[in-house]
């Protein structure tokens, strides 16, 4: 005699919002580990360096400069020109004493356009000036300088 009742087999129960829970976690971890170019229109060959000399420079304290290898000048990712550099400095409203501005220049640019853009800020009073470099030797940089 079976006196056990016939019942359906129920089908498993999967939860999936742990499963959710963690995929969006992940995204969330890849979307700010993510290393994002800070001009991605602008494509500069920086000239390279030896060692290790960073400079730790938080966004709200720093201006940018930039000039491509066209020669085109660009302020905080807005295209400019040399003339307009000195309005657009002043209009930021911000002393040179409280700010860094950041020069990044092909390595192909004439000296003395990037001697004219540190003229420009020195006369407006920006004296904390530092240069993008790429970080690597910078030898094949000085080896066309010594030929």
């Amino acid at each position: 005699m079976n006196f056990r009742k016939k019942t359906k087999a129920e089908s498993p129960d999967l939860n999936l919002t742990p499963l959710v829970d963690v995929v969006l976690l992940l995204v969330l971890f890849f979307m700010v580990t993510a290393q994002f170019d800070l001009l991605p229109g602008l494509k500069l060959a920086l000239p390279g360096i030896e060692g290790d000399s960073q400079v730790r420079v938080q966004a709200n304290e720093r201006l940018e400069v930039t000039i491509d290898a066209a020669g085109d000048v660009y302020f905080e990712d807005q295209s400019t020109t040399i003339g307009n550099l000195a309005y657009h400095l002043r209009r930021t409203g911000a002393s040179g004493d409280e700010v860094v501005v950041v020069v990044s220049a092909d390595r192909g640019i004439p000296y003395g356009r990037v001697v004219r853009i540190m003229d420009i800020l020195r006369q407006e009073g920006f004296n904390r000036v530092v240069f993008a470099a790429q970080p690597g030797s910078g030898e094949e940089d000085g080896a066309a300088a010594d030929d």
